[in-house]
């Protein structure tokens, strides 16, 4: 898949030297890298095809999606893959559920911390003990921090944001994201720069009443030497930090892996295999029953699929 770069306002510079991404030179601050894509406005090119990740969808859905898996809106693939640079702090915002979302679906999202510097810092839902009406009268100003609840993330860990959480990721982190194929974002408090906020659907779909501890996933180790981060009804979301060869089932479901770091190959027959290296994403078709990744030295991936509807 070809990614394509985002320049934001709280992005920087770090994608290039955490993953090697090339940056435009212009010195654009890039906030957002997306790597699976299929949005309404564009769609992943597919390496070495004409075609796009939404046309190859919607002209072979089921050899390649699955037969059982739900698509996006309007028949669109159903999962994005992102990666963050997270320099300044994102606005704090909040998504919404398949239910209450407008003209598209909804957006539940997890994230790999990747890299943190010394500011680093997440937003994740409200302080316990804060009422709603006290949060509703602060949500737009600064007061609003003091009610928040915000955490030190590490590298390494999971964290999971059901919609109506509202939340806010940096300063000072990179990320791997794994979210439904949504751009139902609603805005809160942009911390003062002045971009359009969406006050009145954010508070159709704010939950004040989420855990309040870390909102860390606790990972289960896998037979294969893999780690199990979580699985939803939308997505899950395995990691392999090994240096042998794993094979992957696809159980007649597509597969997304995903390079954080190393290198080797994506094999599907014993003479058609395709190279991945540090951030390159290889989409497995449903089509494909069983591949194996064969690193060269050791090699980090996450490889995400369809969850269990």
């Amino acid at each position: 898949m070809e990614r394509k770069l985002l320049s934001k306002v709280w992005g920087g510079r770090a994608l290039e030297d955490t993953l090697g991404l090339e940056l435009p030179e212009d010195g654009a601050p890039i906030g957002e890298s997306w790597e699976v894509y299929d949005r309404p406005e564009g769609s992943s090119p597919i390496r070495g095809s004409d075609e796009t990740l939404g046309q190859l969808v919607r002209r072979c859905p089921e050899e390649l999606v699955g037969r059982d898996v739900r698509l996006g809106h309007k028949g669109a693939f159903p999962l994005t893959l992102k990666f963050l640079d997270a320099r300044e702090a994102c606005s704090l915002q909040v998504h919404p559920s398949d239910e209450q979302a407008h003209d598209d679906i909804g957006k539940d999202e997890c994230c790999l911390i990747l890299h943190t510097d010394e500011r680093a810092s997440f937003v994740h839902g409200v302080r316990e003990g804060v009422e709603p009406s006290a949060f509703f009268e602060s949500w737009t100003t600064d007061a609003v921090h003091s009610m928040l609840y915000t955490f030190r993330p590490e590298p390494g860990q999971f964290v999971h944001t059901r919609p109506g959480v509202p939340h806010s990721l940096g300063p000072g982190v990179v990320a791997f994201e794994v979210q439904q194929n949504s751009d139902q974002t609603y805005r809160i408090n942009d911390w003062g720069r002045g971009r359009e906020t969406a006050l009145t659907e954010a508070r159709e779909v704010i939950r004040l009443d989420v855990n309040h501890a870390p909102p860390v996933e606790r990972s289960t180790s896998l037979a294969d030497g893999g780690e199990l981060l979580l699985v939803t009804e939308h997505f899950a979301v395995r990691r392999y930090q090994v240096a042998h060869r794993v094979e992957l089932a696809t159980h007649g479901r597509f597969l997304m892996i995903t390079c954080l770091r190393g290198a080797g190959s994506v094999r599907w027959s014993s003479d058609a295999s395709l190279p991945i290296g540090r951030a390159d994403t290889v989409l497995v078709p449903a089509s494909n029953a069983m591949v194996a990744v064969e690193p060269e030295g050791e090699i980090d991936v996450v490889v995400s699929c369809p969850g269990n509807h």
